[in-house]
Order: structure tokens, then C-alpha cells, then sequence
């Protein structure tokens, strides 16, 4: 990019100008030397079809690896099983919005006739808030991890994001372009509300007429009855993530409070707003759930609230014709297919006045275009 390469070169001018300055208090030996093929610098980007973030304005960690280059078959793949981050240990890139770049010190030259791997992983680990448990040691052999623990409060959940950059030097790119992906999967609740105006009983005045009709919910959660783990470890490339053996204490029934103030949920027809209501706002950000020879059930669970009657100004109302009943309301769902990462699923309520159905919307893009939601 532009901005990166400006600033390359005025970083080796720099240099120059202040070996120019000291150069009478050098000699031969202690001269300033500049490095054959510039330095190292990192630029980013994010891919993916249900972002969380919409840019890689953030800091992240990185690690590098490099090798000699001798032929063809010299490649991370075939030398990951001895690599150790030789370049860069767990090294965090700090983004400066008022330059627009990402940087870290001290900085890097490329080696000459080495070929190079560099894994990112966002959040780094100090900004994690503890959801990010341990990374892989400077010892660690191959392809670098993360472990990642789920948090039990869905405003605690946090995007997790890794890049991975193969077999490059300073020929192909003087700088490092990392595209991230996310890891982790969204699961969110929104409500519909069908009910058109009709016949309410408005207590305690008893007066019958056509009114809207709206739904008060409270204390929304969902309920998963067999999460396959809550504590897995995220290689730092697309490999599907391990569940780690001989977790003690883990849980595979969870419960997440999503919402536990009130939601008001306006009829169909109302003249304001969206018919459409995302309840919570924080959608679980969770483990993916794959399905194996192992685990033959798809992620399943249910949802609890609580359901009152209201009218437009939130009084409490007493419908004459709904079979709906007010009160704690408990329904089960069960998504029917591999729960993948970068994807959002959506379990949508749809309210009549006598039913409850529970849909869920196939994984893609985000319902909601305008979700910007951060967990960090």
C-alpha cells in the first residue's frame, strides 16, 4: 500500500540522516548498516460473511517463522513439524489511527534467501479480558494456537479472529498483507409480532375496543442442552479447532441470559419502527459446533422469557381472543445443520394470538445490515 511504502522510505532516510550526523564519531566498523531488503511491516484486511468488526482497526499479536530457502519442497508444509516462531514470539501490532498503520518495535529487515510464515490472532492476548486463555510457547513445534474459554455472560463474549500468511519473502511483498477470518460462531434471537389491532380488555377501566397490540419480554435467554465444549483450542490458521481432553468441570448444558430488561415488541400494522425486533442486542458469540462420528446431535436447546400483554403506552392488558397465556414461556429449537464460524444463526419467535413459532434462520449473512457489535 501506499501509505506503508511512503513510509518506508522515510524511514531509511531517517536512518541516513542521523548516520549522517554521527558519521565523525564512527569508523569503519561501527558504521550504520541498513538493512539489504527493507523491513518488515504488516497491513490487514477482514474477510468474511458476517463480520462483527467491519475493519481490522485493532491491535493484534503475531507470530513469525522463517527458514532457509533451498528448493521447491522448502514449505511451511512441509516444515511446519519442526518450526518454531524464530522471527516473531507472540508480538503485538499496535494500530495508530491518526497514521492509519499498524506498527511494532523493534522493527524487522526481511532476510534475504528465507522464506517466511507469520500467524495473527485478534484479540491479543493482554486485551482478551480473559476469554483468550494461553498461546502456544516460544517452543511450541508447527502451526501456533490460542485457547479460547467461553465466557457465561454473553456481554463478556468476544470476537475471535485469526490470518495466516504462507511461504513469502521479500520478493513477493515487503509487506505483510494478513487477512483475518472469524473463528467463533454468533447465535441471536429476534421477535416477531403479527398481531393486528383487535379486541382488548383494558383494565381496570373494562373498556372493550380496537387497540395495538404489544408484547413486554423479559428475562430472554436461551438455553443450549448439549454444547459439545466450552474451552477449545484455536489453531492460528482455518484448522477445525480441537476439543481439548480432560477438561474438568465443563458443562455441556449452558444457559445465556440474553435480555433481562424488558423488550417492547410492536404489533404488525403500528406505525413505527420494525415489525422485526432483535431482542438482545449481544448476540452469543460461541464455540462452533461440528458435526463428527463422535457427536451425531445437531446444537439444540431452548428459549425461555416472560410475556405480557401491553398497550401503546406500556399499560398492562387483558386480550379477549389470544390462547397465548402471559406468563414464563419456554420453547425448544434445534438447528439443523453444522454451526459454522463467521456466521450468524437466528432463532426467530414469530407472535400470533394463538401461537408461538420458532424458526431458525438458515446461517449467512447478517439479518440485521446494520449490526456493529464489539465485545472488547
Amino acid at each position: 500500500m501506499k501509505h506503508l511504502n511512503h513510509y518506508i522510505i522515510l524511514g531509511i532516510l531517517s536512518v541516513l540522516a542521523l548516520a549522517g550526523c554521527d558519521q565523525e564519531h564512527l569508523d569503519d566498523t561501527e558504521k550504520v548498516q541498513l538493512p539489504e531488503h527493507g523491513y518488515i511491516f504488516f497491513n490487514t484486511e477482514l474477510s468474511t460473511r458476517a463480520a462483527l468488526h467491519t475493519d481490522m482497526k485493532r491491535n493484534f499479536s503475531v507470530m513469525g517463522y522463517n527458514w532457509e530457502y533451498i528448493n521447491q519442497n522448502d514449505v511451511w508444509t512441509t516444515l511446519r513439524a519442526k518450526a518454531k516462531p524464530n522471527v516473531f514470539y507472540n508480538q503485538k501490532i499496535t494500530y495508530t489511527s491518526s497514521s492509519n498503520l499498524h506498527s511494532y518495535t523493534p522493527i524487522k529487515p526481511w532476510e534475504g534467501g528465507k522464506k517466511y510464515a507469520f500467524f495473527g490472532y485478534y484479540p491479543s492476548q493482554d486485551e482478551s479480558a480473559g476469554s483468550i486463555d494461553t498461546i502456544s510457547a516460544n517452543t511450541w513445534e508447527g502451526t501456533p494456537y490460542v485457547t479460547y474459554t467461553l465466557p457465561s455472560n454473553p456481554a463478556n463474549m468476544q470476537d475471535v479472529m485469526t490470518a495466516a500468511v504462507y511461504d513469502t519473502d521479500y520478493k513477493t511483498s515487503r509487506e505483510v498483507n494478513m487477512t483475518f477470518k472469524h473463528r467463533l460462531a454468533a447465535v441471536d434471537v429476534q421477535m416477531v409480532n403479527l398481531n393486528n389491532p383487535y379486541d382488548v380488555n383494558n383494565t381496570p377501566q373494562n373498556k372493550t375496543d380496537d387497540a395495538d397490540v404489544y408484547l413486554k419480554i423479559t428475562n430472554l435467554a436461551i438455553n443450549f442442552s448439549n454444547l459439545r465444549y466450552n474451552h477449545v483450542k484455536l489453531w492460528m490458521d482455518e484448522t477445525i479447532a480441537d476439543e481439548p481432553s480432560g477438561i474438568k468441570g465443563w458443562n455441556p448444558a449452558k444457559s445465556f441470559t440474553l435480555f433481562s430488561n424488558s423488550v417492547k415488541v410492536q404489533p404488525s400494522g403500528a406505525s413505527t419502527n420494525s415489525t422485526i425486533v432483535t431482542t438482545s442486542g449481544n448476540p452469543l458469540i460461541i464455540i462452533p459446533q461440528y458435526i463428527d462420528t463422535k457427536y451425531t446431535e445437531y446444537l439444540k436447546g431452548s428459549v425461555t422469557f416472560n410475556l405480557q400483554y401491553t398497550d401503546e403506552d406500556g399499560n398492562t392488558i387483558n386480550l379477549s381472543d389470544a390462547e397465548i397465556v402471559p406468563g414464563n414461556h419456554t420453547h425448544e429449537f434445534n438447528i439443523g445443520r453444522d454451526i459454522m464460524p463467521g456466521r450468524k444463526h437466528t432463532i426467530q419467535l414469530t407472535f400470533t394470538r394463538d401461537a408461538v413459532t420458532v424458526t431458525i434462520v438458515p446461517s449467512g449473512d447478517w439479518i440485521d445490515k446494520n449490526v456493529n457489535i464489539e465485545f472488547d
